[in-house]
């Protein structure tokens, strides 16, 4: 059997992207290989089972993995360990490291401006790298300034849309996303301000802000102050069945991630890809959106609404609220959008990557 290893340096923050990655390697499974995860526990899988509904029984934890993998090693010592594998699948923190595998694949989930530790001495590196993984079109087109185009493979996020299904809708307006974003602010505080605006025209309706948090947060505590008089809830640490109820029942899903910022100037700061859009289209949720990063590739105009400010947000989601016909539609039209990012897409492209 081949042998793979994989290496996340961010899996404890248990965001998208360690769904990414944890899905990457069940697809390598899949193909044949048995997978070690370089991570000094085996809780961490435990509650990204729980997080995110897989079955992680067959990947196997290997603190000595994660030994090697997260401290700095001299060559001799990467190069003995890493040629034992077939395939190393490696996520990049904006560095490239010397790998001596067969297949040697870095995956770049942050659209870095520059990449670390000189050019010199990583365009050495690169010599061992077979791909560099990207996990949209907008990330690659950051990272491809610095590293060599002819390397790169875009492979989509995996989002589960056969799993997610529209329940009886409601007057629910959803956003899903980390209230305390290790890598680029969600911007909740924008919703807040968009969903002032359409309470003064749009009655009866609810926002759902639903995210994880580790710990207390001033952030949340500002954001609660923001939301006063409004008829908004906070769901922190949602497991993902409860993830997918509040899909089901919402007609709308918001996102404000990117707001004000300079996609050129500072590309890691807006929404890299959006796998809860995605998600949430799968649901037949109408995502309205702020138009930044990933999420320009995955809401068209058929499928959703992108927006540039939080008051665009209020009256785009007004004027499908007045229109319920348009609102079907377009609901229609996003569930089937969603198919395009589906698992089996994934699997479809992952096995082309994995292919000689």
């Amino acid at each position: 059997m081949k042998k793979a290893l994989i290496y996340d340096p961010y899996m404890d923050t248990l965001g998208g992207g360690e769904r990414y990655v944890l899905t990457f390697a069940l697809g390598l499974i899949k193909s044949g290989y048995s997978v070690d995860f370089a991570w000094p526990s085996q809780v961490v899988l435990a509650a990204a089972e729980k997080r995110f509904g897989l079955d992680l029984s067959q990947i196997k934890v290997s603190e000595e993995a994660f030994i090697q993998c997260h401290q700095k090693t001299n060559y001799n010592d990467r190069q003995r360990f890493t040629k034992e594998f077939d395939l190393i699948f490696w996520v990049s923190d904006g560095s490239i490291p010397f790998l001596f595998s067969k297949n040697n694949l870095i995956h770049f989930q942050v659209p870095f401006k520059k990449i670390g530790g000189g050019a010199i001495i990583t365009n050495l590196k690169t010599v061992f790298v077979n791909k560099f993984v990207y996990n949209s079109e907008f990330t690659r087109k950051v990272i491809e300034k610095n590293l060599q185009k002819e390397k790169g493979f875009t492979l989509y996020p995996p989002i589960d849309v056969e799993s997610f299904c529209p329940e009886k809708k409601e007057n629910i307006i959803l956003s899903v996303a980390r209230f305390d974003s290790p890598s680029h602010s969600k911007r909740q505080d924008v919703l807040i301000e968009a969903f002032r605006e359409l309470s003064e025209t749009a009655k009866g309706y609810q926002l759902i802000l639903a995210g994880g948090l580790v710990g207390d947060s001033l952030l949340m505590n500002k954001l609660k102050k923001l939301a006063d008089g409004l008829d908004i809830m906070f769901v922190t640490n949602p497991e993902f069945n409860e993830l997918k109820k509040l899909y089901g029942k919402a007609k709308f899903f918001w996102h404000a991630a990117g707001y004000e910022i300079n996609e050129d100037t500072n590309p890691e700061k807006v929404e890299h890809f959006g796998m809860a859009t995605v998600e949430a289209m799968s649901s037949g949720c109408v995502p309205i959106v702020i138009s930044k990063g990933g999420q320009k590739e995955i809401v068209t105009p058929q499928s959703g609404v992108l927006c540039d400010t939080p008051v665009e947000i209020a009256k785009a989601t007004g004027r499908l609220i007045g229109e319920p016909s348009a609102w079907t539609k377009m609901s229609n039209a996003a569930t089937q959008r969603s198919k395009m990012f589906s698992i089996s897409e994934f699997n479809k492209k992952l096995s082309t990557l994995l292919r000689p």
